[in-house]
């Protein structure tokens, strides 16, 4: 009886357990929301590009939209299975965006972008952990 009582609690362990190792990968893919994703990224180039208040309000307004663009379009594209044709989206895009961005920047800051892009290929972008 006692070892019946042990295997039906094992059984619940690894279940539960199971279930909450699902439940956690699949919250690794999940895109991060354009908001967070524009806040943290105009935060950083403030920073690193020397921006004032105004530009970076810009380039955060400028990356919210780029993101819910890219996200749309990216789920249009999925749903239709086009790779070839989400990744001529994704170039064109960041053309947008990069267009958008250095109407924003100072002539001393773009080349500061562009130097960072270099040194963060979008593959690697906001990625932690790892080499």
């Amino acid at each position: 009886m006692k070892r019946k009582y042990l295997v039906v609690a094992f059984l619940l362990l690894v279940g539960v357990v199971s279930a909450q190792a699902q439940r956690q990968g699949g919250q690794r893919g999940q895109r991060p929301d354009p908001k967070e994703q524009a806040k943290k990224t105009a935060d950083t180039w403030q920073e690193e590009f020397g921006l004032s208040d105004d530009q970076r309000t810009k380039v955060y307004d400028l990356l919210i939209k780029s993101g819910e663009d890219r996200q749309k379009k990216m789920a249009d594209l999925r749903a239709s299975g086009d790779r070839e044709g989400m990744r001529d989206a994704m170039v064109a895009l960041q053309e947008e965006t990069d267009k958008g961005l250095k109407a924003i920047f100072t002539e001393t800051q773009w080349p500061m972008y562009v130097k960072w892009k270099e040194k963060n290929p979008p593959a690697r972008r906001g990625r932690g952990g790892g080499n």
